[in-house]
């Protein structure tokens, strides 16, 4: 039986509002809940300033709303103005009783120890994230453009705005409204423009509420708006990435399998500079840079012709060739850009036959043929299967070379500590784990794995490419470690 939005308003008035005294509902801080098929969500209108504190009552909520029948999700959201809700369905910070299996990206040891690695959208062939060291550069206007063009070389194509506090894509696309749930009753249906699938957190927040959440809340979001949204099958699907190397960006990147990356960057020296971060966020996690794109990189002036380069010219081609990535193309400064931007029709789409959607024909076309090459040179991910006992762990790559490596050998030789010291004076020397074993292998994006021991540790990442060093090498860095051991007059038993 459903539940009802009275239901959910008599639950919420068990939990006190911020001054401890009325409850959240009679306080007026609750939005209209919306209610899809066990979910229940709504936001909670708050201080900023207290949102750190009050996490306790958003958490409180959700658990009073778990405790109805019929409810088997809760999403409560914390907002900086109440949300004039009008009962469509929505997204937020995540079920508090999460999905298990590789959609939350967490593995377990399958049928004979084997591991279940993450998968990614199901329909989807390949996701593309478009990123920026920065905010300012035009990268969702650049993201839209280049998902439009992927579309125009007969590719089916959708945009994810994963820009979870200043999402752009609704306007650029011209869109409003709130998508409508799917026929099989449990995901959304994603918004539609110029044949492009969109989901963004504009569709489900009202424009101009702020939201209040913290990093794992937006990752959970954006889990969701990946995972329960019926996208059909798609070629391509864009990301829009937050700007920056945050938590966010971070783990956004870790968590799903992604094709490649673009950056987005514009000619000057400080856009530069964050561009570069963001590019070696995306090297240490092992996705593919497909290339750099430099916007605003010209102005024409619309009257006498005059080209001028405002924020200088060819920066980020030179820096593409510096950190030996591709240069996709330069796009201009141009009123026709802006302003078909703002009237929510992009140029490729608007203007298909203009010199401007020229170019993102042309960076299109580059962006596909590096995911060719990517893919054709991508590591695959090695089969990772645990031994009976759990105390080995063998790790088989796609040239069937294998290596059988000891459960005490990967959690003495773990990367969270190794990194704490570049001598072996400086690292943490760990003992007494003659007898530990492995519990769960979580697998990290396509190229590590979180590898979690009996001892509780499960900190460390274990690339690929690590767990081949530890495999060619372990004999001496075992011998290593047993001299260091008995240096420091310490013991491997518990």
């Amino acid at each position: 039986m459903a539940v009802s939005q009275e239901q959910v308003l008599e639950a919420l008035r068990r939990v006190k509002g911020p001054d401890l005294e009325s409850n959240v509902v009679d306080l007026g801080l609750v939005s209209e809940p919306a209610i899809s098929s066990g979910k229940v969500s709504l936001s909670v209108s708050v201080d900023p300033a207290r949102a750190q504190e009050l996490e306790p009552m958003r958490q409180a909520c959700e658990s009073v709303l778990l405790q109805l029948d019929g409810v088997d999700a809760a999403m409560v959201v914390l907002t900086a103005e109440r949300a004039t809700g009008d009962g469509g369905p929505r997204a937020g910070g995540g079920p508090s009783r999460p999905p298990q299996g590789p959609a939350r990206g967490r593995a377990a040891p399958g049928p004979g120890g084997g591991l279940r690695r993450a998968t990614g959208v199901p329909g989807v062939r390949h996701m593309i994230a478009v990123a920026s060291g920065k905010g300012g550069v035009g990268k969702s206007t650049t993201a839209v453009n280049l998902a439009l063009a992927l579309q125009a070389q007969g590719l089916t194509a959708g945009i994810l705005d994963a820009d979870i506090y200043g999402p752009s894509q609704p306007r650029l696309l011209g869109l409003s409204g709130k998508p409508q749930t799917a026929t099989d009753g449990k995901r959304l249906r994603p918004m539609e423009a110029f044949g492009l699938k969109v989901m963004s957190m504009g569709f489900l927040v009202d424009e101009g509420t702020p939201i209040i959440w913290r990093g794992p809340m937006v990752v959970s979001a954006l889990n969701q708006m990946m995972r329960e949204v019926d996208w059909g099958p798609l070629d391509v699907m864009v990301i829009d990435m937050p700007p920056g190397t945050g938590d966010v960006q971070l783990t956004m990147a870790q968590q799903v399998p992604l094709a490649g990356a673009v950056i987005v960057s514009t000619p000057q020296d400080l856009a530069l500079i964050d561009a570069r971060k963001g590019l070696s966020m995306f090297k240490k996690v092992d996705v593919p840079v497909l290339g750099i794109i430099e916007n605003m990189s010209y102005f024409i002036c619309p009257s006498c012709g005059e080209r001028a380069e405002i924020f200088g010219h060819g920066g980020a081609e030179h820096e593409a060739g510096a950190l030996n990535v591709p240069f996709l193309g330069a796009v201009p400064l141009h009123m026709d850009i802006r302003a078909k931007s703002d009237l929510g029709q992009p140029i490729v789409a608007s203007a298909p036959d203009s010199p401007h959607a020229a170019v993102f024909g042309d960076i299109a076309a580059r962006v596909l043929a590096q995911l060719d090459a990517t893919g054709a040179t991508a590591q695959s991910p090695p089969v990772l299967t645990l031994s009976n006992d759990r105390k080995s762990l063998i790790v088989t790559y796609e040239d069937a070379t294998s290596y059988t490596l000891s459960a005490e050998l990967l959690r003495v030789m773990s990367p969270s500590a190794e990194v704490q010291g570049h001598s072996p004076d400086q690292r943490v020397t760990v003992a007494g784990k003659r007898d530990v074993t492995i519990t769960d292998l979580r697998p990290v994006g396509n190229y590590a794995v979180r590898i979690v021991f009996a001892d509780g540790h499960d900190t460390g990442l274990f690339t690929w490419t690590y767990l081949k060093t530890l495999g060619v090498e372990q004999d001496q860095r075992w011998a290593a470690y047993l001299a260091e051991l008995e240096a420091k007059q310490m013991s491997r038993d518990p």
